[in-house]
């Protein structure tokens, strides 16, 4: 019996390691860090663990311009390649706020995971 060495196990391009990672930190003490994924799939596995403050402040945040930033949708869309699941994320963190936000993003980042697969 043969084993090819060169054949490599395919892995699903969502559950891909992607660098850099995104982190979740707290906002008033940005060395405090709730979490980290280096992929969607880590992103919907941590999702649920991270205070919805720290969800608000990376999709949504006013900086002193006045402009509104949204790092986690930068992630999915630079880093990912997520356009679509970063229009969604930026939708919902302008229309919903704290544990509803929290709520509805772990059910969209699900929800694109499974479509994915």
């Amino acid at each position: 019996m043969t084993v090819n060495v060169t054949e490599k196990k395919k892995v699903p391009l969502l559950s891909k390691p992607i660098s850099p990672p995104f982190t979740f930190r707290d906002p008033e003490s940005p060395s405090k860090i709730y979490g980290s994924a280096l992929s969607l799939k880590e992103l919907a596995d941590i999702l649920r663990y991270i205070p919805f403050f720290s969800i608000e402040y990376h999709t949504h945040r006013i900086d002193e311009d006045m402009n509104i930033s949204s790092d986690l949708a930068l992630w999915l869309k630079y880093v990912l390649n997520l356009n679509d699941l970063a229009e969604e994320v930026e939708k919902l963190a302008q229309t919903y706020k704290g544990l509803e936000l929290k709520e509805k993003m772990i059910n969209l980042i699900n929800s694109k995971l499974f479509e994915g697969e």
